[in-house]
């Protein structure tokens, strides 16, 4: 026994010190977050957090080791009593360890408890018991975290004293061991009388308040049917409502009595007083189920529509405003079935902006037209608009981001990681529907350092703070950071932004050491006073690190804004907790309300984040607001320039048009019989058929003058692959989330994207010259179909791109496919394809000799058939000899236009250019 005693106090010990290694982590670590927070002005947030984090943690533990202790001195008590032992000394010690977890445990539940103290109305009330929506959001979950805690303590008190009690029959039994003639028994009967005379009243005490809770959670249930699933309705229904919502009632009431039946049982001591209350409870159970059950089949079922309108209406109506599908704007869209070259030319917005560059080929032509070094990597191509020469022009756009990763294993030293190799450095720029000669992108801003040909000057491209920037960096040392490579040599510069927590004393570094497990950052010499030490640096742990309970774009995206980088990221208020709306898996939680109500903006250099609110009415963001009261800034106050840039995110925007494929029928008839549903399309892309996913088109909407910046996803019938219609979501101020819907007749076929797919597939000269260049040694990339809406209606555009079976290769745009109605062209631009589909754009006349004569205009014609000819024959030499010829030709009649220029300048010609 001493033995074992010491062998305790020995563990004991160790336990202890190892409580203290943790707990010096633990301080050193938060301590470093709250330096970082301070150097963001967020420190209030950070002590708001953590305030509701420790007072949950330390009310919970206390209130468990109180419940925990008392119940140990009753079974103290009733052990010496009875003569039987008592309990261990390691027995406390699992009690606190236990109130520990659970204080741990709850304090993560910070969120509901702040949501509860600092709640807004919704200003809507449930139907059906009316409760403001606000009671669900805030009010429910908190009275369920404070009843589950209830839950638990009991349950685990129960438990640890039935594990007590019979604690000295197992070391019975253990003696028993020890005597070979004894049988190896346990004395279950002596263990069940042992209860009965001497814990009896212990037991049943925990096992009343048990019962009064289970009667609490059977009261709360019946606010939860406004989340159930039985039947055709999400929410109540009919039978929820005649017969489980009176039995949440009646077994909430049983469990109450029963409850208070079993604590005075503790003083008659009458076994019946246990069992018949639960018996009662489980036979309500049992019976309410079986009335449930044939209550929903043979009154329910044979008239389901009359008996559920009702609450098939209430579906509807909250699905929709839970996800601002009640702000659609529904228009009936005749589509015709012609396309002029009036319509054309009356909205160059729409096609000088059709976006024939995909995302994936264009990512890898980045890669290897514009990396430079190895240690750089573009990881995403984001899609966004510029004023581009007065007009607004739709761009791809991705940065330059470091990837550390890819230096040789030898150059993969701490001061390289951590002290020079600490940023990215500029942007790669290109419009969406502009190819050089060789079919690659042109570009408006390219190299190191950026060299900007439209207007979009960066006068700061370095990235600090990125998608891929994970490593923690320390600027401003002894060691001087490389800022880009030049020629043979490489560019070194300090840096002179405020970024970052200054390592300007001892505790500092010791901390940051500790907090990163790195003895580096408090030994190096390199690390100064003036040294900045730069963490949480990508964007997708930044913001949330901020602000945890909001939920996040899967994309940030990059902004050159007045010549500084910029990262924008979209954020979400959601709950589950919205009655009657129907729910859905968003950003891997469950989610029936969704509001894109914060745009996070993150400056690249500097790494100042700021949240600006972007739909202020939202009730869940008029909550964190009041909570966090120095985090959030008004709209109006991010800089003109970047709200130039905001987006319709596509998460939020992909939730809601998958939603409104039921939702867009409010007839409560139609919406029971799908009569109306709507699918998604699919496109082929790789050879594969994929579902088509939302896009950003720039277009001017039907009887509008000015193009937008839009988000939309078009849509067929379910069962069919004629396109029905499209929803749009706008992204230019003033008419930022403005959702448009535009639905196309019933009667009338207009092809969808598969139907599309299958016309080119069927087109014979497309099918030949697509296996010209997959004999020749090419890879032929289908792009992205895009449907795009012009004035009255609808084409379609599909890029190909060739690709070089050799490593290294680049994507090439070849050719542009231009459907309308039943017409299919395959050309080599978009401009071309258009003039073959409605004729070609007007002219203005020659004058003076300038410009191609007729003869010459014949000759031109005449090349350009031939080389067309021969490149669909796979004659090759051909093609470029004709094509040589041609840009010859056109050369010359170049000069002759020129020389008129020149003379139009001095004078020498009285000739006016007539404007057609």
């Amino acid at each position: 026994m001493q033995r074992d005693r010491g062998i305790w106090w020995r563990l004991g010990r160790w336990g202890i010190v190892a409580l203290a290694v943790i707990a010096v982590f633990v301080v050193f670590s938060l301590y470093g977050d709250f330096l970082w927070f301070s150097a963001l002005d967020y420190e209030n947030v950070f002590l708001t957090i953590i305030g509701y984090r420790l007072g949950l943690f330390t009310l919970t533990a206390v209130l468990s080791l109180l419940v925990f202790y008392q119940s140990y001195r009753v079974t103290s008590a009733n052990l010496r009593q009875a003569g039987v032992g008592s309990l261990p000394g390691l027995y406390p010690i699992v009690l606190v360890a236990m109130a520990f977890l659970i204080g741990l445990t709850y304090a993560s539940s910070w969120d509901t408890v702040l949501r509860f103290l600092h709640a807004t109305s919704f200003g809507v009330s449930d139907p059906v018991l009316g409760r403001e929506v606000a009671f669900y959001v805030y009010l429910l979950p908190f009275v369920n975290l404070i009843l589950g805690f209830a839950f638990l303590v009991s349950g685990v008190a129960l438990v640890f004293a039935l594990l007590a009690y019979a604690f000295p029959f197992i070391v019975t039994m253990e003696q028993r061991v020890e005597s070979p003639e004894t049988d190896v028994s346990f004395d279950i009967q002596g263990y069940l009388s042992f209860l009965r005379d001497h814990a009896y009243s212990h037991l049943v005490t925990i096992f009343g308040v048990l019962l009064i809770l289970q009667g609490g959670s059977f009261f709360l249930n019946r606010y939860e049917l406004l989340y159930s699933t039985r039947g055709a309705v999400f929410g109540m229904g009919a039978t929820d409502q005649r017969v489980f919502l009176p039995l949440f009632g009646l077994l909430a009431v049983t469990s109450v009595l029963g409850g208070l039946v079993v604590l005075a049982n503790a003083w008659v001591r009458d076994f019946r007083a246990v069992y018949v209350p639960v018996a009662i409870i489980v036979g309500f159970l049992l019976i309410g189920q079986g009335a449930g059950f044939v209550y929903q089949d043979f009154v329910v079922e044979p008239d389901e529509f009359n008996k559920e309108a009702q609450f098939i209406e209430n579906e509807i109506e909250f699905t929709n405003a839970a996800y601002a599908l009640d702000r659609v704007d529904e228009r009936e869209f005749p589509v015709s079935e012609t396309l002029t070259r009036e319509q054309v030319d009356a909205n160059p917005g729409t096609i000088e902006n059709v976006r024939l560059w995909d995302p994936k080929p264009l990512l890898t032509t980045y890669n290897e037209l514009q990396i430079f070094r190895t240690y750089y990597q573009f990881t995403d191509v984001d899609v966004d608009r510029y004023d581009i020469d007065g007009r607004e022009r739709q761009v791809m756009i991705s940065a330059r981001e470091l990837e550390f990763g890819a230096l040789p294993q030898e150059s993969r030293s701490w001061v390289n990681r951590h002290l020079v190799y600490t940023h990215g450095y500029g942007v790669a720029m290109s419009p969406v529907s502009e190819t050089t000669a060789d079919g690659l992108p042109e570009f408006y801003i390219q190299d190191i350092p950026p060299n900007s040909t439209d207007g979009v000057e960066v006068t700061q491209p370095r990235i600090y703070y990125g998608e891929t920037t994970t490593d923690y960096a320390i600027v401003n040392t002894g060691t001087r950071e490389l800022d880009y490579p030049s020629g043979e040599q490489n560019v070194y510069t300090n840096y002179d932004g405020d970024g970052g927590v200054v390592l300007d004393s001892s505790l500092k570094k010791l901390v940051y050491a500790f907090k990163f497990s790195d003895p580096q950052i408090f030994f190096s010499d390199s690390v100064t006073a003036e040294s900045r030490l730069q963490f949480n640096r990508d964007i997708q742990t930044r913001a949330p690190q901020i602000a945890p309970f909001l939920d996040y774009d899967r994309d940030p995206y990059v902004v050159v804004s007045e010549g500084e980088l910029f990262w924008i990221y979209d954020a979400y208020t959601t709950t589950d907790a919205y009655p009657y709306s129907d729910r859905v898996q968003f950003k891997g939680e469950r989610a029936n309300y969704v509001r894109n109500s914060v745009k996070v903006v993150v400056d690249a250099d500097t790494g100042e984040t700021t949240y600006y609110v972007a739909e202020p009415d939202d009730p869940l963001i008029q909550t964190y607001r009041k909570a966090f009261p120095g985090l959030f800034e008004d709209f109006e106050r991010m800089p003109e320039d970047l709200q130039q840039h905001v987006r319709y995110p596509e998460d939020a925007f992909r939730v809601q048009a998958n939603q409104y494929l039921e939702y867009h029928m409010k007839d409560p008839q139609v919406f029971y019989n799908k009569e109306d549903e709507w699918r998604t399309p699919n496109e082929v892309s790789r050879g594969q058929e994929i579902a088509m996913d939302p896009y950003y088109v720039i277009m001017t909407f039907p009887g509008e003058d000015n193009p937008e910046f839009v988000m939309i996803q078009p849509y067929i019938p379910a069962g069919r692959q004629n396109m029905i219609g499209w929803l749009g979501a706008r992204s230019d101020p003033p008419k930022y989330g403005r959702l448009d819907a535009y639905l196309f007749s019933k009667q009338q076929l207009i092809y969808g994207p598969m139907q599309i797919e299958s016309r080119i597939d069927q087109d014979a000269d497309i099918s030949q010259q697509i296996t010209l260049w997959s004999e020749s040694g090419s890879s032929v990339i289908r792009g992205n179909l895009l449907a795009i809406p012009i004035d009255d209606t609808v084409m379609y555009v599909e890029p190909l791109f060739l690709e070089s079976r050799e490593q290294g290769a680049l994507p090439e745009l070849k050719r542009v496919i231009l459907t309308h109605g039943d017409d299919v062209v395959m050309e080599p631009s978009l401009e071309e394809a258009i003039a073959v589909q409605v004729g070609a754009a007007r002219a203005e006349p020659s004058v003076g000799g300038a410009g191609l004569t007729e003869a010459e205009l014949e000759r031109a014609r005449t090349l350009y058939g031939e080389a067309q000819a021969a490149l669909q024959d796979g004659d090759f030499a051909t093609y470029a000899e004709r094509i040589s010829e041609l840009g010859e030709l056109l050369e010359g009649a170049e000069d002759r236009e020129s020389g008129t220029t020149e003379d139009r300048e001095t004078g020498n010609t009285t000739s006016a250019r007539a404007v057609g």
